[in-house]
């Protein structure tokens, strides 16, 4: 940085750009110490078929939400609530957000190496403050 007159000159280097395009995920999951990890032992274990099965079955702190058909509806947090905030907790398979949660229940349980579960500070960190209920996280043995 230089001074010359009464402005002040920065070299490029010294400027830090940020966008706002997005919210872009480490490219690698966050260290298990971050939240909790079910294993496909566990998802194993717990017999489900379909990833929405092995959600409900191997996740505990969460409510997993069905329309009356039977078909999922919401994932949130128990015990959690707020008028202002979004309440439903997203959900990544291999770093890409799930938007309809029907999708879980169409693939199948087998295909899941890992759940993460990321909640509080670990959560927003990573996936901002839409996250704030927490972030559920999928690796498929197939993903990238």
């Amino acid at each position: 940085m230089a001074t010359i007159g009464n402005r002040v000159a920065l070299s490029v280097s010294a400027v830090l750009l940020l966008t706002a395009c997005g919210i872009r995920p480490r490219p690698n999951l966050p260290d298990a110490q971050a939240g909790t990890v079910i294993s496909a032992d566990q998802i194993l274990a717990s017999e489900a078929t379909t990833m929405w099965e092995a959600l409900r079955r191997t996740v505990r702190y969460a409510n997993f939400g069905e329309s009356s058909s039977g078909d999922p509806a919401r994932v949130h947090r128990r015990g959690f609530s707020s008028i202002a905030l979004v309440e439903d907790m997203p959900i990544y398979i291999d770093r890409v957000q799930v938007r309809d949660l029907g999708l879980l229940d169409a693939l199948p349980a087998v295909d899941i190496e890992r759940i993460q579960v990321l909640t509080g500070v670990h959560a927003t960190t990573y996936y901002g403050t839409n996250a704030g209920d927490g972030v559920i996280l999928i690796r498929t043995r197939t993903g990238t």
